[in-house]
């Protein structure tokens, strides 16, 4: 590879790690030793989450990764040399041919070509993005392109399929949590025999068995409705037993299974629980308070109040100096008005865009004043760290002190209590 383009790459590479540090902090990596392979390889997920999906995956694995993308991406003379030249090989979608014909055998013969080389080609099975937490049907285009691989080499290529599965609790939300769980590789060539009977079932087969594998690498819920109770009994689960991220995966996995149980063996009363859940969700919106308040209720409440009133100064120092930066992302986010799928994406580029121009900006004006502006420079990111910490801990502490009264706190625990048991009961149906 041309060296500057892999300086680039890895550049990015390590840029995209730190935006998803920055803006998924509550992250779990699973299975990242499935990623390390030498040979030709083709990385699979799940697609919920739009432009972030793909370079999600990418930057877990130490290769150099290309990406099949939309035909569309590749319509001016700029982004087709741009998206050409960084890693990108166009492939044709329904929507992007306007009613012709659509031919990616020129895709399919370059993937084959760079397969045999040894590289690594990421593709999104799902053929498009949806905001949920629900793997839709693959469709067989990575399979194909797997097959036809091998079948060119007599299926020596030892290539092999990396399923990845991507889950987000809040996928456009800053700094919410997020799963990045790879397992076991399929080897292309076990499918070999198959391929030469009937190639088309051996395209279904393989489709099949990958779909299966992100399914169960994946949070899988069937509808929003089903989401929107998981995610609140994650969230009980979470702050009365809270485990390590590979086990609390686990856990929501079983609960989302026998909560889907409990439907067809006792209707009536899952009916119930789903009310009483609804319910106290309502309230906690009322009250403006959280489930970890009522959970978890703090106690020299005073003190916190009197800790958070002394490190206010920090706070506002990082928050006057990072402010600019950040409302312009944020306001970026919300003016371009677009799909919600999108909006986790423009912030972080926007966020990237935006802080450095910022703090250079700030920096050559305090220069202007005062003979420490390196040192002014140096201060922005921690202050700005310092500042989201200070928030999300003033949240907290505001969530606690909306409970004070004892009537409406003793009627949330007495709720939560039951809830809670129903759910631990779910789960012992699963063990």
């Amino acid at each position: 590879m041309n060296p500057i383009l892999y300086s680039i790459y890895q550049f990015l590479k390590g840029l995209t790690k730190l935006s998803f540090w920055l803006y998924y902090p509550n992250s779990d990596l699973l299975g990242m030793q499935h990623l390390k392979y030498k040979d030709g390889s083709i990385l699979v997920s799940n697609h919920p989450n739009t432009l972030i999906d793909p370079l999600n995956a990418a930057s877990r694995v130490p290769k150099v990764v290309h990406f099949l993308a939309n035909a569309s991406l590749f319509g001016t003379p700029f982004t087709n040399w741009f998206f050409n030249t960084f890693f990108c090989i166009p492939v044709e979608r329904p929507q992007d041919t306007k009613g012709k014909p659509i031919n990616n055998q020129a895709a399919f013969a370059k993937s084959h070509a760079f397969l045999a080389r040894g590289g690594c080609l990421f593709i999104a099975p799902e053929g498009g993005s949806e905001m949920e937490r629900r793997v839709r049907p693959f469709k067989t285009g990575a399979a194909r392109i797997a097959l036809g691989a091998e079948a060119k080499a007599d299926f020596k290529l030892g290539l092999r399929i990396l399923p990845v599965g991507l889950s987000y609790e809040h996928a456009e939300r800053f700094r919410s949590h997020m799963v990045v769980n790879a397992c076991e590789p399929i080897l292309v060539s076990d499918y070999a025999d198959l391929y030469r009977e009937n190639t088309i079932a051996a395209a279904r087969k393989l489709t099949e068995d990958l779909e299966k594998k992100v399914r169960n690498a994946a949070i899988d819920t069937e509808s929003p409705e089903e989401d929107k109770a998981v995610l609140a009994m994650e969230q009980l689960l979470r702050n009365n037993q809270p485990v390590p991220g590979s086990e609390h995966f686990k856990r929501t996995k079983k609960l989302i299974e026998a909560y889907r149980e409990w439907a067809t063996h006792a209707p009536e009363k899952r009916t119930a629980f789903d009310s009483q859940l609804a319910t106290y969700q309502a309230q906690l919106q009322t009250l403006r308070t959280t489930d970890k308040a009522v959970a978890r209720p703090q106690r020299l409440l005073l003190l916190r109040v009197l800790a958070f009133s002394l490190l206010a100064p920090f706070f506002v120092y990082g928050f006057i100096n990072n402010l600019l930066p950040f409302a312009a992302a944020w306001w970026i986010g919300r003016k371009l008005d677009l799909y919600i799928g999108y909006q986790a994406t423009v912030r972080i580029l926007a966020g990237l865009l935006f802080f450095p121009i910022a703090w250079a900006i700030q920096a050559i004006l305090v220069a202007q004043f005062c003979p420490y502006a390196w040192w002014y420079l140096l201060s922005l990111p921690l202050a700005g760290y310092i500042a989201l910490r200070y928030w999300e801990g003033a949240a907290e502490l505001l969530a606690n002190l909306r409970l004070r009264n004892p009537v409406e706190r003793q009627n949330l625990q007495q709720i939560r209590t039951r809830l809670f048991a129903s759910v631990q009961k779910l789960l012992d149906r699963q063990n």
